[in-house]
């Protein structure tokens, strides 16, 4: 059982890490004054990084105003070579419309549920284990273990300025790590899709409204490319399946979403000269990035081909599936210890969107995500936590550490 004081620290870190509205670049500086302001009175080693003002022009989206500072905190219990790292994200999605329980930034209890944006996604996850770091650093019982705490900017803009900072500029490399990402206490993300996003550019010649005829109008010309591919490409997928178990069923298969972003003439009384349109490609574990980008480019080819389309097609970004064995001491020990706490041995299972995750595939970190919440009410309106689920992961992250020691 939990010491109440662990319980009141999780819950308080969670209600007030909720009122910065960090999303976009915003607040962040404050929240991480904050998180490290209250790992001090406990005598943890905190340690404060700022990324480099260019790298995050070069690697932040224009959306999330990239002229604002970004921040990663560190901080670090225990001694010894083993390194058992904890990660959490503290930026969200901006707040949107149709609450009704709470302002999405004025954090607010009903039913043993905090409710406010980010309650889930996943400032509960690191009230969780910022508690659980604080009851190590009080009660002295780490034997050859360091347990590090991770607070990083920008996982949903991509991560660059944030894990994957952490891991390719500040060079860390713990042993294992767990993001506490909010996969419900019955599951652990042992992995994520990948994604390949192009943006597919469709010539014409521009011409006036009112003759059309001394134009190509690329917009229509669009439509067909677009028609053609997807009654080809869709189908081919269709004859894919991972071997894998995934969240939701249909993320077992590849997925594409046309459309997300398109463009054409901003006037109505121009024949489109140009128009675009996006592809979100998601990739199951068996995937390549490098040949799905391939892959797509010759069905486009041919579409365009029998449509009579002159195309541009200009790769927008790439990730690859990650997965962690889940035969591997991490995955294995930690099945054990939220076992134990619940009664239940979790699922494991490969998420269906994408996580921080493969920052620390790259360097052959074995990491899996792990946290309190549902994931169904993240990014939604009165977004909101179960006390009860970030508590219980506080246990049980305290649990896995005295299996490894």
């Amino acid at each position: 059982m939990l010491p109440d004081w662990v319980k009141e620290l999780a819950r308080r870190v969670l209600v007030e890490s909720i009122s910065y509205p960090t999303f976009l670049g915003e607040s962040y500086g404050e929240i991480v004054n904050y998180y490290a302001s209250v790992l001090k009175e406990f005598g943890v080693h905190v340690t404060i990084h700022k990324v480099p003002q260019e790298y995050v022009l070069n690697n932040v989206p224009s959306i999330a105003q990239p002229s604002k500072p970004r921040y990663i905190l560190l901080a670090r219990v225990g001694s010894g070579e083993r390194v058992l790292q904890f990660n959490g994200h503290y930026d969200v999605v901006p707040p949107g419309g149709g609450w009704s329980t709470t302002k999405p930034f004025n954090p607010r209890e009903v039913d043993g549920r905090i409710y406010g944006r980010g309650a889930t996604d996943m400032k509960g996850g690191i009230a969780s284990f910022t508690a659980a770091i604080a009851y190590l650093a009080s009660v002295g019982e780490l034997k050859d273990l360091v347990v590090e705490g991770a607070y990083v900017p920008d996982e949903e803009v991509g991560g660059l300025t944030g894990t994957g900072y952490l891991m390719k500029e500040l060079g860390s490399r713990p042993d294992l790590a767990i993001i506490a990402e909010p996969s419900g206490l019955g599951k652990v993300w042992i992995g994520h899709r990948g994604n390949v996003w192009l943006e597919v550019v469709v010539k014409g010649r521009q011409t006036h409204g009112s003759t059309p005829w001394l134009g190509i109008n690329a917009f229509e010309k669009m439509i067909y490319l677009a028609v053609e591919f997807i009654e080809k490409y869709k189908p081919f997928l269709e004859g894919r399946k991972s071997i894998y178990e995934y969240d939701f069923p249909e993320a077992g298969r590849p997925t594409i979403n046309i459309g997300g972003r398109t463009s054409s003439a901003n006037a109505i009384n121009i024949v489109p000269g140009e128009a675009s349109f996006s592809i979100d490609r998601r990739l199951v574990i068996e995937e390549d990035p490098e040949q799905v980008v391939e892959e797509l480019k010759e069905f486009l080819s041919k579409a365009a081909e029998a449509t009579g389309a002159e195309i541009d097609v200009k790769l927008v970004g790439k990730s690859a599936p990650a997965l962690t064995n889940p035969n591997t001491t991490l995955v294995k020990e930690l099945v054990k210890a939220v076992s134990k706490v619940t009664g239940i041995a979790p699922k494991l299972i490969v998420c269906s969107g994408g996580l921080d995750l493969r920052y620390y595939r790259d360097f052959k970190v074995d990491a899996v995500a792990y946290g309190p919440g549902a994931p169904s009410v993240a990014h939604v309106a009165d977004e909101y936590i179960e006390l009860s689920d970030v508590y219980k992961a506080v246990e049980i992250y305290l649990e896995f550490i005295r299996v490894l020691q």
